[in-house]
C-alpha cells in the first residue's frame, strides 16, 4: 500500500474547443508525476463546499497545495488593486477548510507558490498583491527563462527542515507575482531571496509537519535531485498516518 497524497485541484471555469466548450476539473500533470515517482498514490481533490473539506482529509494521509490563481484580497482584509491577477474566491475557500483539516488531524502539508500563499493566509498572515508593492528594486520573480531551470539564488537557514533537503544556496525557479507580506504567527521563515523576499516558510507552533516553498519543484525534480527529496519527504511523513 502507498501513502495517499491528496493534490488540491482546480477549475477550467471558460470552456474550450478541445474540451466541447466543457468546464474541467485539473491538477498539473507534474504534481502528479512527481508523487508517483517517489511512491505516493496521488488523488485529485475538486474544488467543493468547505463543509466537505473534512471528509476528503479523512481518505488522503498527507495534503499537496498547488499553484495557480492569485489570493482573494478580502481574505487578508484588503480590496483589489489594479495589479492583481484572477482570484477564484471559491477555490481559496475550499482550500482554507482543507487546510484546517488537516492541522485539526496532524497530517502533513506540503505547499507550492499559491498554496504557500494560501496557508499563510488562512492562519492570518498577509500578502503583497504584486511586486510593484514591494517598495524595493526587485529580482525578476516571473521568469523569462525555461521554467524548468532556476533564475534566482536563496538563502536557506541551516537549520530549517528545507535544510535536510537543499543546500543552504540554491537556485530555484521564479513563476510568481505575489509574496507574502506578513507571516502567519504559527510559521517561521527559513528562506529568503537576495532581495529579501520570503521563498519558504515552515511550521513554527502546529501540530503537522509543513513546508510551504514559494517556487515550483514539480517543474524542476526531474533533473534535480534536491526536488525530488521535497516530495520524497511529504511521502515519508504521509506514510505515517496509513491505516495499519
Amino acid at each position: 500500500m502507498k501513502p495517499v497524497i491528496g493534490i488540491t485541484g482546480n477549475r477550467l471555469v471558460k470552456g474550450v474547443d478541445v474540451f466541447y466548450g466543457h468546464r474541467v476539473t485539473y491538477t498539473q500533470q507534474r504534481y502528479v508525476d512527481a508523487i508517483q515517482k517517489v511512491g505516493g498514490f496521488p488523488i485529485a481533490l475538486p474544488i467543493d463546499n468547505p463543509s466537505a473539506a473534512e471528509q476528503a482529509i479523512s481518505l488522503v494521509d498527507g495534503l499537496l497545495l498547488t499553484g495557480g490563481q492569485d489570493i482573494t484580497p478580502q481574505l487578508y482584509l484588503e480590496e483589489p488593486s489594479q495589479e492583481i491577477g484572477a482570484y477564484f474566491p471559491p477555490r481559496d475557500s475550499y482550500e482554507i477548510a482543507l487546510v484546517r483539516a488537516a492541522l485539526d488531524a496532524k497530517k502533513p502539508i506540503f505547499a507550492i507558490c499559491r498554496g504557500m500563499q494560501l496557508v499563510n493566509v488562512a492562519l492570518g498572515g498577509t500578502l503583497y498583491q504584486d511586486i510593484s508593492q514591494v517598495g524595493t528594486k526587485a529580482l525578476q520573480h516571473l521568469q523569462q527563462v525555461d521554467e524548468q531551470l532556476g533564475s534566482h539564488t536563496i538563502d536557506i537557514e541551516p537549520t530549517s527542515e528545507l535544510a535536510k533537503y537543499h543546500s543552504n544556496k540554491k537556485l530555484v525557479n521564479s513563476l510568481h507575482h505575489q509574496f507574502i507580506k506578513k507571516i502567519a504567527p504559527s510559521f517561521k521563515v527559513t528562506a529568503r531571496t537576495m532581495d529579501g523576499m520570503i521563498e519558504a516558510v515552515e511550521g513554527d507552533n502546529i501540530a503537522s509537519w509543513y513546508l510551504g516553498v514559494q517556487w515550483h519543484p514539480e517543474l524542476m525534480y526531474q533533473t534535480d535531485s534536491e526536488s525530488e527529496r521535497l516530495f520524497q519527504a511529504l511521502v515519508d511523513e504521509s506514510k505515517k498516518f496509513m491505516v495499519k
